[in-house]
């Protein structure tokens, strides 16, 4: 060293590395969370006190101080000191994927040397700092994954040395700056998941750029026609806008390089533009999830180097064009979900650069070859649901060995499900729902189809139903794929009983059995589904009780038994799934008992269905708990008692049954705030009294059933009533009103209730003269009364005192009994007369 420096030289070196050695110290300071204990172990061990040494430092050969600092992965959280603007010779600064926060401090614009920022995935916030715009050496910029937000800060636009700027995934909106036109260097800009709007028509101008990112964000309009103009772009997507309008047909006139075009998720229309040939460079193009329309151009063909089109869902028409089947690089092929009609040209299935054949939901017709998988075997997804295919036997695919998803459902195929199919080992979801499938289950190979495909070990979707398979669910002849989740075998003639290793699926999420001709029990097995969500075994021949097992199955969303010949009573402990469980469909079974109180305490409950059984007691008050209920049905029962009023706490109730029981008193006034209600049948049971008027609020009711009742008096007219018929109140004998509702004209009664205002003046000139009357027949009866007192008195000599108490004990006991009486039955009369 003393070669090369004096000694002032050499106190200024350890001056400023002493500083880099506490800028770095007081970061440490500011982590507040460090949880692989990668710093509070490295950055203080005594055999580290060279920082050069430290993890993540990376320090210059001659000088030794800090150029670079990457602290990325490593967890993180806390703020940046001001005092990390003290390495003055920084010029790398990665912080990415931890959890920074809190503002930038300003001292960072002092590392002048910077030539690379990456502060992503991270959680700063708020505005982006201008003085971003004072690194002139910064070649590198990336601030994606925070939460930044407002506009862009044009300083950071005059960055001459700039190649590469991703923000993506942060909050920002407004128009980008013109001054984007001023990075005359850059390569890259990445802009997705924001909020901009616009696209300035200076970017147009970036003669070095070679990708241009702006997904998911507003940008609207024609925002896409400055792109047009880079002739250097290779890669350019602005997918997920709310672009409009077409594409002019003359698009690749300045895209001589690009090779990825993605304009996918926007509302453009018009038709393909039939030049996309003359973009001699392209590889992949995307125009999925917009209006386009018309067909596919031919031309498409001329493009040697094109490997991935995906024009799905669009409103393209005509038929695939022979031509695409010469893509000699072709891998992938998404046209589903358009109005394509014809014949899929064979020839895709003579490519073995193959890999993705989407044509879903489309009009196509003719048949598949016999032997696709000869030709193909790099193939992973075939799907050709929902077409007109014509009846035909199933393709034999063994030799496609990398197929993970084949969807066939919803066409004419025939014959036996192949064994074939088994040999499929890397198939993880097989679709053919909706053909003519069937299992000859006289052959012992035939029959074990379905068994090998239970035990296809990456198989997670098997959709077999609507096909009249006539077969059993074969017991395990080996261990049961635990990656199946989804098992659909509904209304394919599935019978026999349900094997007890069921229960050993244990990633099942969905096991659909239903309209089928299952007989015996349901096996208690069946808790090992702890994964299971969804259990459709209803319209089948099952009996025995309800499992309380099945009250262990703590994820169950959805539980379908009806129509099935369950009988006993409906477990208490179905109350326990009270967390989970949506759907409960017990409908049309052999179940007795009452319904247990437990029940009322499914309180995210949306679908509930105990219908035609023999269920018997009162509803309970607590049926008020369901709150988020939509669908009810209670009919057919043998329930008694009043509907309880709380029924009017149900708002969001739409359907509701309690038809067809024994349900006794008035409509509770209560329903009036169901205003979402649009179908209530009460029909066939005892209830009596008036229809309340207050149901006329129920504005969306469409469906009334109030027949076969004892309900008197008139038929509401306003709101919904207008529109019933004389169905909704057949067969209630004492029910008046319009004569289009077949019931007698409401008479005008001249007992009406009574006018309390013109009773209350009535009665207040009655009253006065009735107590006239009886305090002038009291005060005639006192006095000759005390006439004859008095007379007595005199032949007798008695005293005069003993007359007046004899003459007060007569008058009191006649008020008592004459003016009370009058008090006590008008209690707004005031006694004028005061008795003794």
């Amino acid at each position: 060293m003393a070669n090369y420096f004096t000694p002032g030289a050499l106190a200024i070196a350890h001056t400023n590395f002493s500083t880099d050695k506490s800028a770095l110290l007081a970061l440490k300071a500011h982590i507040t969370s460090d949880p692989q204990n990668i710093l509070t172990a490295n950055w203080s061990s005594p055999s580290s006190s060279d920082i050069c040494n430290w993890v993540g430092v990376t320090c210059g050969a001659h000088h030794h101080r800090v150029t670079a600092l990457n602290l990325s992965f490593m967890g993180l959280a806390g703020v940046i000191p001001p005092h990390l603007g003290n390495l003055s010779f920084l010029v790398e600064l990665g912080l990415k994927n931890n959890s920074f926060h809190g503002p930038l401090p300003q001292e960072l614009s002092r590392l002048r040397r910077l030539k690379k920022i990456n502060f992503g995935n991270n959680n700063f916030m708020g505005t982006i700092p201008s003085w971003f715009g004072s690194f002139a050496k910064l070649e590198s910029f990336k601030l994606y994954g925070n939460g930044f937000s407002g506009f862009i800060p044009a300083a950071i636009f005059n960055l001459s040395a700039l190649e590469g700027i991703n923000l993506n995934r942060n909050q920002l909106s407004g128009s980008i700056p013109r001054e984007i036109g001023n990075l005359t260097m850059v390569k890259g800009i990445y802009l997705d998941d924001n909020k901009f709007e616009e696209l300035p028509n200076e970017i147009g101008s970036l003669g070095q750029l070679e990708e241009l990112f702006v997904q998911d964000n507003a940008l609207k309009g024609s925002a896409f026609l400055p792109v047009l103009n880079i002739s250097s772009l290779i890669a350019f997507s602005l997918f997920g806008n709310n672009m409009s309008g077409s594409l002019p047909d003359n698009i690749c006139d300045h895209l001589w390089s690009v090779q990825l075009i993605n304009l996918g998720q926007n509302q453009l229309d018009g038709p393909i533009p039939s030049k996309l040939w003359q973009c001699k460079e392209l590889r992949e193009i995307t125009l999925q999830s917009n209006n386009f329309r018309g067909s596919i151009p031919k031309s498409l063909g001329n493009l040697t180097y094109l490997s991935k089109i995906f024009f799905f869902n669009n409103d393209l028409e005509g038929t695939i064009p022979d031509e695409i089947g010469d893509l000699p690089q072709l891998e992938n092929l998404a046209l589903g979900i358009n109005n394509l009609n014809g014949v899929i040209p064979f020839k895709l299935f003579n490519k073995t650069t193959i890999r993705e054949i989407s044509l879903f939901f489309n009009q196509l017709s003719g048949g598949l070859p016999a032997n696709i998988g000869l030709n193909v075997p790099n193939l992973e997804y075939l799907g050709v649901a929902r077409n007109n295919l014509v009846a035909g036997l199933l393709p034999n695919l063994s030799n496609a060995s990398k197929l993970r998803d084949l969807e066939m459902s919803q066409n004419s195929l025939t014959g036996f499900l192949p064994s074939t199919l088994c040999s499929l080992k890397n198939l993880e979801y097989l679709s053919l729902s909706s053909n003519n499938l069937t299992i000859d289950a006289s052959t012992p190979q035939a029959e074990s189809t379905l068994s090998c495909l239970f035990n296809l070990r990456k198989l997670k979707g098997l959709y077999l139903l609507d096909n009249p398979l006539n077969t059993t669910i074969p017991a395990s002849r080996g261990n049961l794929s635990t990656s199946l989740q989804d098992i659909y075998l509904s209304f394919s003639n599935i019978r026999g009983n349900i094997p007890v290793d069921i229960g050993n699926l244990s990633s099942l999420i969905a096991l659909s059995l239903e309209h089928s001709q299952l007989t015996g029990v349901i096996p208690t097995s069946i808790q090992g589904l702890q994964n299971l969500q969804a259990l459709y075994l209803n319209d089948n021949e099952l009996q025995g009780h309800i499992p309380y097992e099945l009250c262990q199955l703590n994820n169950l969303d959805e539980l379908r038994l009806g129509g099935n010949r369950l009988s006993g009573s409906i477990p208490s402990c179905l109350g326990t799934l009270s967390v989970a469980l949506r759907s409960l469909s017990l409908g049309s079974n052999l179940l007795t008992s009452k319904i247990p109180s437990s029940m009322w305490e499914l309180n995210h409950i949306l679908h509930l269905n105990l219908s035609s059984n023999s269920l018997v007691g009162p509803l309970s008050e607590d049926i008020g708990n369901l709150r988020d209920v939509v669908d009810m049905d209670l009919s057919n029962n043998y329930f008694s008692g009043n509907i309880p009023g709380s029924i009017g706490g149900l708002q969001n109730m739409i359907n509701f049954s309690l038809a067809n029981n024994y349900l006794q008193g008035p409509i509770p006034s209560s329903f009036k705030t169901l205003l979402s209600l649009e179908f209530l049948d009460l029909s066939k049971n005892n209830l009596s009294g008036e229809i309340p008027k207050s149901l006329e609020a129920l504005l969306y009711l469409k469906h009334l059933n109030l027949s076969f009742n004892k309900l008197q008096g008139e038929v509401p007219t306003g709101g919904p009533f207008k529109n019933f018929s004389a169905d909704s109140f057949v067969s209630n004998g004492a029910l008046c009103g319009a004569s289009r509702l077949h019931v007698p004209l409401c008479k005008n009664r001249t007992k009406v209730k009574p006018n309390w205002r013109k009773a209350k003046y009535i009665i207040s000139g009655v009253i006065p003269v009735i107590f006239l009357a009886a305090a002038v027949l009291i005060l005639i009866l006192c006095k000759k009364r005390n006439v004859e007192v008095v007379r007595e008195t005199a032949s007798l000599h008695q005293p005069t005192k003993s007359i007046s108490k004899n003459l007060h004990f007569q008058l009191k006991n006649t008020c008592h009994g004459n003016i009370r009486l009058f008090q006590s039955k008008y209690q707004e009369v005031t006694n004028f007369y005061t008795c003794p």
